[in-house]
């Protein structure tokens, strides 16, 4: 390496519009303009820090005052070009906002802004993060901004767009420019790797991709480190020990731990690794980066991308189970800030994927089982009497006396469970008024509540319950919500059954009874209130009207 080390973000810093990386929507836009010499005088480039806003408006100083011409072409070996890429040029004038954020500062500019470039065709203002100006500076800069002279252009940029005035906005054409993606930064870091002759893993790029999050800078800034770290080489072992990064091994042993669904072996491992020092909130990522990778393995089982690792998992999680360790994985990582400690969070985190496994079929095998286990105290209680009724009476001696007890307690008992089961199945509905007292004792809840309250008793017979519904609430009729009708009735009054029928209520449902209450109600408010004597003088005082509208119950208030 040189004497003067030149760090590889300005060393590998874009000079054409072609080596430019991404932005292609930016790059069409201005490459068409200067081709057809159709340039606007104000540009404003957003996006975040290491994504290129810079480096295109200086490729544009240069596009302009190439010693050749306009064009998206420039030679890059005239003087002009040079003196741009150097950043000697004194016709493309850099400023930092957020050191030149007062109102003087601004009218210097714009009082120099006046005079003819020195020696180039044109006079580039480049504002970088031009939301730190002040808002002084930005009315100074509007007039200048709406109608510079010819001789001008205003190259302005910033990574928070929303703290601009719309004033300056609408006076310049806007390019977002969009974050870089994973496979962009990869192929530019494999590129300077090569330039640079040095030795390097593919993998080991892929995580300095990853953790430079859209941002070229960031990244080739992290390439950096790593080179140096690497002493000349970048390896995935040196990335993970210079991030803190656990070991893709590892990962693999924690989700299959977590498959086989062993909390004590989890929690013994999460405490191995927090004893080697490793930091627990990438583990996290790098865990929710591995389940995104078994559900593509699942979804994709061809994919050349995917590990053995990664397939075998992918055959041995459902996807249920998938989608639900990926939510709780992007909540950890949320809630890990609050958490007493790092590991206490990941550990957390972890059981809980275990605690939250899925138990559709358990759950659909448990409600039928609840209706049925009437059938079987009946039948059961059927066959104790059939043997009963069959087993013949003996004589009445000192030694037929306990079995004769023992029949006599059966009898007894299967006649108070009949009772008993007769009393707690029978659900106490006769009439209408009956239901509006039961919907409001039973804890039906959402769409079922709302549902129930718009039915009308039809008839109860052999433990049916048969209900009309208001026509115009038949789009809340389903599977869903009739099932929890039903499971709340059960719970309630077992072995009932529920249909329920789309027809006319005729205003007797609890529901419009209660919607008729409160318009009686807000009409007999609204009505002592324009008759109160203090709001007809206050009309009379003001030359109004009370706007009935605007009249709110102490209901509806808290409502709000």
């Amino acid at each position: 390496m040189s004497e003067h080390y030149q760090v590889l973000a300005r060393k590998y810093r874009p000079h054409t519009f072609e080596e430019l990386v991404g932005q292609t929507h930016t790059v069409k836009t201005l490459v068409n303009a200067l081709n057809n010499n159709t340039l606007h005088h104000g540009f404003l480039f957003t996006g975040t820090r290491g994504v290129g806003k810079t480096t295109i408006a200086r490729i544009f100083a240069k596009s302009v005052n190439c010693e050749q011409g306009v064009s998206a072409n420039p030679c890059g070996k005239c003087a002009t070009c040079i003196e741009i890429d150097k950043g000697q040029s004194i016709d493309l004038i850099e400023l930092d906002a957020a050191s030149h954020t007062g109102v003087d500062h601004m009218r210097e500019i714009l009082e120099n802004a006046q005079y003819l470039p020195t020696k180039d065709r044109f006079k580039v203002y480049l504002i970088d993060e031009v939301h730190m100006l002040s808002k002084s500076s930005f009315n100074a800069l509007l007039k200048t901004l709406e109608e510079p002279p010819g001789h001008i252009k205003f190259l302005l940029a910033t990574t928070d767009p929303q703290k601009l005035p719309i004033t300056v906005l609408s006076r310049c054409l806007q390019f977002n420019l969009n974050k870089l993606t994973h496979d962009e930064i990869l192929s530019q870091l494999k590129f300077i790797m090569k330039s640079e002759g040095l030795d390097y893993e593919e993998s080991a790029l892929a995580k300095i991709a990853d953790f430079g999050n859209g941002s070229m800078r960031d990244a080739l800034s992290l390439l950096d480190q790593s080179i140096s770290f690497g002493n000349g080489s970048v390896l995935e072992n040196d990335i993970k020990a210079m991030l803190g990064l656990v070991q893709h091994d590892d990962i693999v042993e924690l989700a299959t731990l977590l498959v086989e669904r062993k909390p004590a072996e989890i929690i013994a491992f999460v405490r191995k690794l927090a004893h080697q020092g490793e930091n627990l909130g990438n583990a996290l990522k790098d865990l929710t980066s591995l389940i995104h990778q078994i559900s593509i393995a699942q979804i994709l089982p061809n994919n050349a991308e995917s590990s053995k690792d990664v397939h075998a998992l992918a055959g041995q999680i459902s996807v249920h189970d998938l989608q639900l360790y990926y939510q709780i994985a992007i909540n950890g990582q949320r809630d890990l800030i609050h958490a007493p400690s790092e590991q206490v969070g990941f550990e957390m985190t972890l059981l809980r994927m275990v605690a939250f496994h899925s138990k559709y079929e358990s759950e659909k095998k448990t409600l039928k089982i609840r209706p049925a286990a009437d059938k079987k105290t009946k039948a059961t209680k059927a066959t104790v009497e059939k043997k009963i009724e069959k087993k013949p009476v003996a004589k009445e001696t000192s030694a037929s006396s306990p079995t004769k007890a023992i029949q006599e307690k059966v009898e007894t008992e299967t006649k108070q469970a009949e009772v008993t089961t007769t009393q707690t199945s029978k659900a106490p509905i006769n009439n209408q008024a009956d239901w509006e007292v039961l919907i409001q004792q039973l804890p039906f809840k959402g769409a079922a509540k709302m549902l129930v309250k718009n039915t009308l008793f039809t008839q109860l017979k052999d433990d049916k319950l048969t209900l009309t519904l208001d026509s115009s609430f038949s789009n809340l009729l389903t599977t869903n919500t009739q099932k929890a009708i039903e499971i709340t009735l059960v719970e309630r009054f077992p072995g009932i059954s529920v249909t329920i029928e789309a027809g006319e209520t005729n205003n007797q449902s609890l529901a419009q009874k209660e919607n008729a209450a409160e318009k009686s109600q807000r009409q007999e408010l609204e009505s002592n209130y324009l008759n109160d004597e203090g709001v007809k003088a206050l009309e009379k005082a003001l030359n109004t009207k009370v706007d009935v509208k605007s009249i709110r119950t102490l209901k509806e208030v808290n409502n709000v």
